[in-house]
């Protein structure tokens, strides 16, 4: 036994070196996780939205800003003075005001002291990220799913391929034994051509199967995120292994809706139209500001502002803000988010109900997975049977070279129904399982 583990080992390796970097399904999930595009791209989304938390916070924060003008007076403006003021009575004087040049250089500080919308605006932000953190949830989930599916596919043709490659072998043995007794006279002709169209039926059949592999082999790349030029080999030819006794356990599971990445998707969206709602109504609120300025001011009748008097200036003050009338315009805006919170509510409703539907559906469809696998697995001993029979009454000369044909032809149609099914019922429980939620506690389970 131990010989035989250490000889396992060795081939492995030795398999890894030739064909490519070994995956079991827990690792393909994994590198998926990492490196699938739809994945980064959520994870975009995730940092947005957490910017959108600092943008907002950022709104209570002092806004500084510094400002600075120059202005070239190309004529100055006029103004008219009363001669008395000047000792000419009865004459108007004119004045030139002000000078060519001015410069000012300043600083405004403006902090908001009461903002009735930025706790509601904030936590909106926050309810928003938390969307995109279910979304990125989901994402990971649908690329779990369509990994294992994609690997799924790939051990099926892999054990179709190994299976018909079997029967191929066993299928030369018998055209060479045959051609040689047609040649010394014991055999019909036919019955060689016979067993050669059979033969050539059944390579022709591994061809299409290693096709397969070799397409859904690069499906599962592309799910994994992984160039299709990269060599792997599949390790875990156990991830196809379910028990079957499980299937009532798994069937008779409560279903709770919450743990549904769906079913919290539409509650956070309700939470942000309810949240988008109340600040609407907020809005209607005053607010007030602090400001500070500080500025600088020169003037000259010369463009040269190094030797000139600099004159600073400051202030401080309140700004308060008093909504008294927007045309109705809030108004129209509370309504619409009523109507949409109450499409939101209906959604949810939709959706629970459409989960509950999905479950009930995929929990049939494991059911009449499991009794077709158990039927196709009896139907396949069954043929294995008579083709073992046949190609031993074939060999004593009881049966006819057509009989063997037929239950060769019969055998790989048995076959290739069996692991049909078989990839139906792997398909059944991972639908089963997303649709009740649990798919990634399944998944977790992989070694």
């Amino acid at each position: 036994m131990r010989k035989k583990k250490i000889l396992l080992i060795f081939s492995l390796s030795i398999s890894t070196l030739c064909f490519g970097q070994g995956f079991s399904l827990r690792q393909c999930i994994d590198f998926a996780t990492s490196n699938n595009e739809n994945k980064k791209m959520a994870g975009y989304d995730l940092a947005v939205a957490q910017k959108k938390v600092d943008e907002q916070l950022g709104t209570m924060l002092p806004q500084i800003d510094g400002s600075g003008s120059y202005t070239d007076n190309l004529k100055l403006s006029k103004t008219v003075l009363p001669g008395d003021l000047l000792g000419k009575p009865g004459q108007n004087i004119t004045f030139s005001m002000g000078t060519q040049y001015n410069a000012s250089v300043g600083l405004q500080l403006t902090q908001k002291i009461f903002d009735p919308t930025f706790s509601v605006a904030l936590k909106a932000a926050k309810v928003n990220k938390q969307y995109y953190q279910q979304s990125l949830q989901k994402m990971l989930e649908q690329t779990a799913y369509n990994v294992s599916s994609a690997y799924y596919q790939c051990l099926i043709n892999a054990k179709q391929c190994e299976t018909l490659k079997a029967t191929l072998t066993s299928s030369k043995k018998l055209l060479s034994t045959n051609e040689l007794q047609y040649k010394n006279g014991m055999v019909k002709k036919i019955d060689v051509d016979k067993i050669r169209v059979s033969l050539n039926s059944t390579s022709s059949q591994l061809d299409q199967s290693e096709l397969n592999y070799k397409q859904s082999l690069n499906t599962l790349k592309y799910q994994m995120g992984m160039p299709v030029e990269k060599q792997i080999v599949l390790t875990d030819s156990t991830a196809t292994d379910i028990d079957i006794n499980e299937a009532n356990l798994v069937i008779n599971d409560k279903l709770n809706v919450d743990d549904l990445i769906d079913y919290q998707l539409q509650k956070t969206n309700m939470d942000v139209q309810e949240l988008q709602k109340r600040q609407t109504i907020r809005s209607y609120l005053p607010t007030l500001n602090f400001s500070a300025n500080y500025n600088y001011n020169a003037m000259g009748s010369e463009f040269n502002f190094m030797g000139k008097t600099w004159y600073n200036t400051y202030s401080i003050g309140l700004t308060l803000k008093v909504p008294i009338f927007d045309g109705f315009q809030k108004k129209s805006k509370i309504a619409q988010s009523k109507f949409t919170i109450l499409k939101a509510q209906e959604n949810i409703r939709l959706t629970e109900q459409s989960i509950k539907v999905d479950v009930s559906n995929y929990e049939i469809q494991y059911k009449d997975a499991i009794d077709n696998i158990h039927n196709e697995k009896d139907n396949l001993d069954l043929a294995q049977s008579v083709y073992n029979t046949t190609q031993l009454q074939y060999k004593q000369g009881v049966s006819s070279a057509l009989d063997l044909v037929q239950a060769e032809s019969s055998l790989r149609e048995s076959q290739n129904n069996y692991f049909n099914k078989l990839f139906s019922l792997f398909i059944a429980r991972l639908d089963l399982e997303k649709s009740k939620g649990t798919l990634m506690n399944y998944i977790n389970n992989f070694k």
